[in-house]
């Protein structure tokens, strides 16, 4: 079963519709939540419903609905109450204080449709860990979850705070910097989670920050260093008596440099460096001097690689038909296609 993003139940109906009018069919709707987290933890939410409609009289019904909706006088979703009610139990399960404020509604109508918009901030959703955080507890009450399923229509974006990156996640489709699932599915809710780190910044090393003095101090060093050199191969080539410097003896051919053991064994592995073969090369290469089958766990480890990129590496290795993907359990085992582990 995959691991999904979040799930979310929405009723999205219509109240308060003249007699007149007819109501647009809800059942068609679609419901995208777009979770952008911030860099200080906190989380601003916007959710969008969009309702279909075919005739003049569906429209107006939708127009009706949605200035109650705009005036915060709408009985149905999409409603704040639940948010609220769902940050009140977070605060309680994870013992971290959050609520829900800058609350803002709107609506469009076009020709086919109507779309009603509903956003928020959410404080504190993400919980501090070291120098980055863990998307997982905002999740939970004491009674296990405040969520439920993502429906048929249903979406959610989840998009990585400015200046963190995704150390760790659970197994969904990844765009640009956005974690994305699309309904309908479910999960475990004590399974979920995603941990951010930090980025590194340019003048910083994993030591710590780089001195700008310090790079400078080591080059005028360098620079000396090899002025000292050309000094003293000058003075040697005089003191020889002019003549070139080179091996004493028979000088008809260059002196062939000692073969070391690195050099064997980069003529056994057939000389390729493994920094110049491609992410897909090089899982290709593991798995096959693995026997041609291997966990998914092993590749991460082995690779060095986050968990998120090694799934969606596979993934794609997988719809190409480069690799084949496994499920045992609660883990996955790769393998080479038949034809390539025959080989």
């Amino acid at each position: 079963m995959r691991y999904v993003v979040v799930a979310l139940l929405l009723v999205s109906a219509l109240s308060g519709v003249g007699v007149a009018q007819e109501s647009p069919d809800v059942a068609a709707a679609t419901t995208t939540f777009d979770v952008d987290l911030r860099a200080d933890g906190d989380a601003d939410w916007t959710v969008r419903t969009t309702i279909p409609f075919d005739t003049e009289d569906e429209r107006a019904g939708f127009r009706t609905f949605a200035e109650e909706f705009e005036d915060g006088e709408a009985a149905a979703s999409p409603g704040i109450a639940f948010f609220e009610s769902a940050a009140g139990a977070a605060s309680t399960a994870a013992d971290r204080e959050m609520s829900i404020t800058g609350v803002e509604r709107d609506y469009t109508v076009g020709n086919a449709s109507g779309t009603l918009v509903l956003h928020f901030q959410w404080t504190n959703f993400l919980d501090p860990t070291g120098d980055g955080y863990e998307l997982s507890d905002a999740l939970l009450t004491e009674d296990g979850t405040w969520l439920r399923s993502l429906e048929s229509g249903q979406e959610v974006r989840i998009r990585t705070p400015p200046g963190y990156e995704i150390q760790r996640s659970i197994e969904a489709r990844q765009e640009n910097d956005s974690l994305v699932v699309t309904g309908p599915e479910s999960f475990d809710p004590e399974e979920f989670s995603v941990t951010y780190a930090a980025e590194e910044s340019p003048g910083e090393s994993p030591d710590g920050p780089v001195d700008p003095d310090e790079g400078v101090d080591a080059l005028a060093a360098a620079l000396l260093g090899l002025l000292f050199l050309v000094v003293l191969v000058l003075a040697v080539w005089r003191w020889r008596g002019d003549e070139p410097i080179a091996a004493d003896g028979d000088d008809s051919s260059p002196t062939e440099p000692p073969v070391t053991d690195a050099d064997e064994s980069d003529e056994d592995e057939g000389g390729v460096d493994p920094e110049l073969l491609s992410d897909e090369e090089r899982v290709e290469a593991l798995v096959e001097a693995n026997g041609g089958r291997m966990r998914q766990a092993d590749i991460v480890a082995e690779t060095d690689w986050s968990d998120a990129k090694v799934s969606q590496l596979l993934s794609r290795m997988a719809e190409e038909g480069r690799v084949e993907k496994l499920r045992l359990g609660r883990e996955n085992v790769i393998s080479l296609p038949d034809d390539e582990g025959e080989e």
